[in-house]
């Protein structure tokens, strides 16, 4: 296993920054563009009705490859996947920084869209595989959720202090440095992984698979940025066949790429439902917060991503402390913690008034939303990778990681949906009207999440020991 080979505390500890400073940069990339879409539009000429591109190229090629680079990595080396994952989305962020036309930025957008879903899914597995299950993992598993849930508020400050001070084009290129040293320590400190009781990939799933959840994220962008109802469910109603057929195919493949044997280990399924609720309920609370702040008190962008700072620093100070927790006090106590806080957070941001304050009415929510978004992340991926055989790690890390990016696209287009449903003007009152409505959506399924945390682990401990199934086992080549 390379947590075994990895040696020392410091070399292991080396191992987990590499990582997470990866998923870091991959998250970040995902809202990071949100802040930057105005002076990208006015710089390039790119009509309102394409810019949404920008940001849809990355996350349809996300989204859509995760699963299919999470088994890549099992066959094929996850060392190997990480590095060449590193290497697109490096080259595709030097691409995107440097594009001189609309074309040229949304093909190197869907190419980093590539690398990161080489990256993302091979990172976790990597991380599964370098500490033993235990305090030890938890408490990396503790600093990947921080990693999940506090880049995708930090893209938020830096998309506004980067576009502000030196222009749209810094939130692609400053990847690159950060690319090349991640991949510099990687290459020293990394040893490869990968089970060996798989000889072939099951590509006609890999194709449905990656369709139907190319067709499905094509959908949600749709109704996301206002679509007709009825051209938006067509790329839907193809999503569900592609997928149903996906399934179909794999209960009789011989070695398919999602068993699905793999969802009824330990709490792989209520994991992967509990990760899709929060980002999902995380994405459109903070989706709301941002346009309140914007558009009802008048925030610059800079101003906005200097509003999310505090809540940042609390998940990232917290979230290791509550994987060190988890040996001890459970998977089911501290997600339930983290529900509840995060439903009463979203609750208050509910009562948004149209003339507000933010340290009064906007802060106390999102520092609510803020430890419990730091209580839950952690113990689900513990639960979610908990019991799974060491072959199969990197197909559930990229089960994880497309639950958390697609709970989110589902989860802000529900809620935009609902919010532009209770909007009855255009005026900045009639918007908050919407806010406040969405928001006590967000809060309500937030809080029936909590019937999924009953079926994880209870006290004392919810960590179980890996099972040595159907002899699955790392080989080091």
């Amino acid at each position: 296993m390379v947590g075994e080979r990895a040696g020392t505390g410091t070399r292991r500890s080396i191992v987990l920054a590499v990582l997470c400073l990866a998923q870091f940069m991959l998250i970040v990339d995902v809202v990071v563009v949100n802040v930057a879409l105005p002076s990208i539009r006015a710089d390039l000429s790119i009509p309102d009705g394409r810019l949404q591109l920008v940001a849809v190229g990355y996350t349809l090629t996300f989204g859509s490859l995760l699963i299919l680079f999470g088994r890549m990595g099992d066959l094929f080396g996850r060392r190997r996947l990480f590095l060449a994952g590193l290497v697109v989305f490096t080259v595709a962020s030097l691409a995107t920084g440097l594009a001189a036309s609309e074309v040229q930025l949304v093909v190197s957008r869907a190419a980093q869209g590539v690398g990161a879903a080489m990256v993302s899914p091979t990172a976790l597995a990597l991380l599964m595989a370098s500490f033993r299950e235990g305090e030890a993992r938890n408490r990396a598993l503790g600093y990947w959720g921080a990693v999940g849930s506090g880049g995708a508020i930090a893209g938020q400050l830096l998309g506004g202090l980067l576009t502000d001070s030196l222009g749209w084009r810094s939130i692609f290129l400053v990847n690159v440095p950060i690319g090349v040293v991640a991949f510099a320590a990687a290459t020293r400190h990394l040893v490869e992984s990968r089970t060996d009781d798989r000889t072939r990939l099951d590509a006609r799933g890999a194709c449905l698979l990656v369709a139907g959840l190319a067709t499905g994220i094509v959908s949600l962008t749709q109704l996301g940025g206002g679509a007709d109802l009825l051209p938006a469910l067509l790329p839907a109603a193809i999503a569900v066949l592609l997928l149903s057929a996906f399934v179909l195919t794999e209960r009789r493949h011989p070695a398919p790429l999602v068993d699905g044997e793999l969802l009824r280990i330990g709490s792989v399924l209520p994991a992967n439902l509990l990760l899709a609720v929060n980002a999902g309920m995380l994405g459109g609370t903070l989706f709301f917060t941002t346009l309140y702040l914007q558009v009802v008190l008048g925030y610059s962008p800079l101003a906005v991503g200097a509003a999310f700072a505090p809540i940042t620093g609390v998940i990232l100070l917290l979230s290791p402390r509550v994987g060190a927790l988890v040996s001890t006090v459970g998977i089911r106590r501290l997600l339930t913690i983290g529900v509840v806080l995060s439903a009463l957070g979203t609750a208050w941001l509910s009562r948004l008034p149209d003339r507000g304050d933010y340290l009064t009415d906007v802060l106390p929510g999102l520092f609510l939303l803020a430890v419990g978004s730091a209580f839950a992340y952690a113990p689900t991926f513990v639960a979610g990778t908990s019991d799974v055989p060491a072959g199969d790690q990197g197909v559930a890390s990229g089960l994880l990681n497309a639950s958390q990016e697609l709970g989110a696209a589902v989860g802000v287009t529900l809620l935009a949906s609902v919010a532009a449903a209770a909007t009855s003007g255009g005026a900045p009152q009639d918007a908050a009207e919407g806010y406040r409505v969405g928001l006590l959506v967000a809060a309500a399924i937030t809080a029936l999440a909590l019937s999924v945390v009953r079926r994880l682990p209870g006290p004392p401990s919810g960590v179980r020991h890996e099972t040595a199934a159907a002899g699955r086992q790392l080989t080091h080549p």
